[in-house]
Order: C-alpha cells, then sequence, then structure tokens
C-alpha cells in the first residue's frame, strides 16, 4: 500500500495501530507488545540516504520538542537524556557481526540479529547507530539489492543506545515486476498472494524508500524506561491477559 500511495502522492505517512503475535519468552525482553503503533513514511525515488537523514532530523527534533514541553517530567524519569548528534554512526552488517563475534556473542551469519545480540551492540554506544546493508535472505522480499553487491539489500536499522534496541527499520523498495516476483519465490512465498501489487507493478510504479518507526519504543527511550508497557496506558503485552 505503501509503494502504491508514494508513486501517486510522491511522499507519505500515516500513524497506524498493529497488532502482532508475539512468543510469551518475548515478555522478557522489555520491548515488545502485541498491540503497538507505528508511524510510517514512504518516499518515491529517495535513497536508503536521504531516508536515514530524514530519521535522524525527526528523531532530534522529536527529542528537542518533547525535552522543551517535558521538563519536569523528564528530569525526573531520564534527567541523562541528550539530544544525539547528526550523523549517527553507520555500520554494515557485515561490520556488526564481526564487532559482535570479537566480544564473544554467537551470531549466525545471513540472519537477523538476534534479540540478545542487538541489545548487547546497543551497550556498546552512548548513540543511536545505523546498521546497514543485511543479507538479503534475512528480511523480507519487498527490499531491493544492492548493485554493488546483490547478497546485500539497500535497507537498514536504527538501533537505540544502552540496551534499547532496534527502533526503526526501512529501505529501498524493489519496484520491478520480475524482480519483485523473484524475490516472492526465493522467499518460499505464493505470488498469488499478492495479485493486485504485482499487477500495479507490471504496469509500473516508482522506486522508493520507507520506514517505519515504533512510537512506543521511542517514547520508552525518550523517557528511559525500564520495560515498554510503561509507555502504554492499556498494555497488551505477550503471555499476559490484555487489560480492556
Amino acid at each position: 500500500f505503501k509503494q502504491a500511495a508514494a508513486s501517486a502522492l510522491g511522499k507519505i505517512f500515516f500513524v497506524g495501530r498493529n497488532v502482532r503475535e508475539e512468543p510469551v519468552e518475548n515478555l522478557h525482553t522489555g520491548r515488545h507488545l502485541c498491540e503497538f503503533t507505528q508511524i510510517d513514511v514512504e518516499w518515491a525515488f529517495a535513497s536508503i540516504y536521504d531516508v536515514m537523514r530524514l530519521c535522524e532530523e525527526l528523531m532530534v527534533y522529536s527529542m528537542k520538542f518533547v525535552m522543551s514541553k517535558c521538563k519536569e517530567e523528564l528530569q525526573e524519569l531520564n534527567p541523562e537524556l541528550r539530544v544525539p548528534k547528526i550523523p549517527f554512526k553507520m555500520f554494515t552488517y557485515d561490520e556488526v557481526v564481526e564487532m559482535l563475534r570479537k566480544r564473544g556473542e554467537k551470531v549466525v551469519y545471513g540472519k537477523e540479529l538476534p534479540q540478545e545480540s542487538e541489545t548487547k551492540l546497543a551497550e556498546y554506544f552512548d548513540e543511536p547507530i545505523w546498521i546497514i546493508k543485511y543479507p538479503t535472505e534475512s528480511r523480507g522480499f519487498y527490499y531491493i539489492r544492492d548493485p554493488e553487491d546483490p547478497t546485500k539489500n539497500l535497507d537498514f536499522n536504527l538501533i537505540l543506545p544502552k540496551g534499547y534496541g532496534e527502533v526503526i527499520d526501512g529501505g529501498e523498495r524493489e519496484y520491478r515486476y520480475d524482480k519483485i516476483v523473484e524475490r516472492i519465490k526465493m522467499m518460499g512465498e505464493d505470488p498469488r498472494h499478492y495479485g493486485w501489487f504485482l499487477e500495479l507493478a507490471k504496469i509500473g510504479i516508482a522506486p522508493s524508500c520507507g520506514f517505519g518507526i515504533g512510537l512506543e519504543r521511542l517514547t520508552r527511550y525518550v523517557a528511559g524506561l525500564k520495560y515498554i508497557w510503561e509507555a502504554v496506558p492499556f498494555p497488551k503485552i505477550p503471555g499476559v491477559a490484555p487489560t480492556p
């Protein structure tokens, strides 16, 4: 839907509630909810570097705004909060895997970073960092391959410091019909499940890049909360009977 809308309008955003089935063990991570709010942005003809800079500016603006409006609350909740400097540090997936292995973490190459490793990585930095260019087999079919290295995607994650973990993910979208079908099949999925989108891609859609940001995860970081469910009035917590 985002790619279709961006093709027509150029730049789009929306705020939506997401429902996700989370395993009970994710209760212990402190950063998972079964229902959460996500801000999505899609930008036609943009690169990952355009969008990453937009993310940085959004993060800095949001933090400055909250810090100016909620001085007393933040003084009580998170007095050590500091606005990060732009640009954020950036590492490739390969660099991060090597970094973690040198610190004794067992990371399986070609897979998404396990939550424990991601959290451990976030403990090494005092400001947000980017991880870019994940292996193609580790992410969704909708990301475009890096033309300089087809084994990688043109995608990214933003990792918050001090163990707070991932807060933003996104990347450049595949827009070519034949490549989309190829990626869907590579992921073991049936192209027929994406009928209307493939019909649109066959006609032609604009290349685009976008991201999603977890609002409760960002709130947890800014407020210095131990658990993400503290950022929600009526949280839906993995493995816990829901509140009204």
